[in-house]
């Protein structure tokens, strides 16, 4: 495990996040990658400012930032990669692993790079591939005990 401590901006939106999210992305910054939180819980005026600017398809308070806490986060590698094609595999790398991270602490998540959650990051109309929300969180006795190895209901045979 990496010695890895939220930056100043960081904790302010990580005390905005559900318990749940708060874990797991406690997890990815210490078992995956150092990461800077932009982004948590969002008010009606950046929500709608957001919308219309269309970089947000979701109105105010539909959205999983508009809850609080929020069931919704954004996040970015750090030190954010310059070139677009290392950021866009660092986004996708980090999603990956926060999916299984997720499943592990009772969650299901969806990422802004796969909205459908179908696997296939190519049949999207929308990306935001910063973007980690909470679709479901299951009951304590819905958390698999294993490891995402294939071995439990929520990630498939072994």
């Amino acid at each position: 495990m990496a010695n890895r401590i939220w930056g100043r901006g960081s904790q302010v939106v990580y005390n905005e996040l559900h318990e749940r999210l708060q874990r797991v992305v406690t997890r990815i910054r210490d078992e995956v990658a150092d990461i800077t939180l932009l982004e948590g819980y969002r008010n009606q005026d950046r929500q709608d400012a957001l919308f219309q600017s269309g970089e947000s398809q979701v109105v105010f308070p539909n959205g999983k930032h508009n809850r609080s806490p929020s069931w919704a986060v954004d996040l970015q590698p750090c030190p954010r990669p310059l070139e677009d094609n290392k950021l866009w595999g660092a986004l996708g790398y980090i999603a990956g692993a926060a999916i299984l991270i997720a499943k592990e602490e009772g969650v299901i998540l969806r990422w802004g790079g796969d909205w459908n959650c179908n696997g296939d990051t190519t049949d999207q109309k929308f990306y935001d591939l910063f973007h980690l929300e909470i679709v479901e969180v299951l009951n304590e006795t819905q958390v698999p005990d294993c490891v995402p190895c294939g071995g439990c209901p929520f990630t498939g045979p072994c």
